[in-house]
């Protein structure tokens, strides 16, 4: 298999795992399906998948255009995205219990008809954050790559359906994951990957400013 291929597929898969985080959801799934059936539960995941990956796909490839028509340079986009990851791997590191509240849904969501869109999909799933991490690796793949930049962003978009498909039984086996690792074990791995995500953040703040403003001026 192609080295430019396997390289943007294990970055994007890291990264996507890191910022979607499944793990994260599956108590929050538990807690919106406990009455449904098991056979229910299976079709909320499926759907909540399903539709994260259409949003998350259709921000992947129309979001670069999106931008331009709106006037946002990448690298401006690139420094937000980066600030708000930040934002969240430091929640997730220092306080992994109040990003589970920011992303715990109403106290009338888990009446709503379909849970699966709505707050599963969105914002759990597909929230900002993945929405930024997944068109800044888009653009990432288009412009490191070169010629093969095709290649690189299919590496992406098949990372994503990797993440959301492996969420799919995360989701499923929720009460059985929670009650293994206990609150100690999900809070320690929330601040590890808080820690990466962090890491990352950082770095796309740093790239964001170096291209927007550091070579504007050299240029100049």
């Amino acid at each position: 298999m192609d080295q430019s291929f396997l390289a943007a597929f294990f970055t994007a898969f890291v990264t996507l795992f890191i910022v979607i985080d499944p793990i994260l959801v599956a108590p929050l799934f538990a807690a919106l399906t406990h009455q449904n059936t098991q056979k229910e539960r299976r079709r909320i995941a499926i759907q909540a998948a399903a539709i994260s990956l259409g949003v998350l796909v259709f921000f992947a490839l129309l979001g670069p255009w999106m931008l331009k028509h709106l006037g946002i340079e990448l690298a401006a986009f690139r420094a937000a995205g980066g600030l708000l990851l930040f934002l969240i791997g430091f929640r997730m590191f220092f306080d992994p219990d109040e990003e589970v509240e920011a992303k715990r849904p109403g106290p009338k969501a888990s009446a709503r008809d379909n849970v699966a869109f709505f707050p599963l999909a969105l914002p759990m799933l597909a929230g900002p954050g993945a929405i930024a991490t997944v068109m800044l690796l888009m653009n990432d793949g288009a412009k490191e790559y070169g010629d093969q930049a095709f290649v690189a962003q299919a590496a992406v978009l098949l990372a994503l359906a990797l993440v959301l498909l492996i969420g799919i039984p995360v989701m499923m086996s929720s009460g059985s994951i929670a009650k293994a690792l206990g609150r100690t074990g999900m809070n320690m791995i929330s601040r590890l990957l808080g820690m990466l995500l962090m890491a990352l953040a950082t770095q796309y703040i740093f790239d964001g400013v170096r291209v927007g403003i550091l070579e504007r001026v050299g240029n100049g």
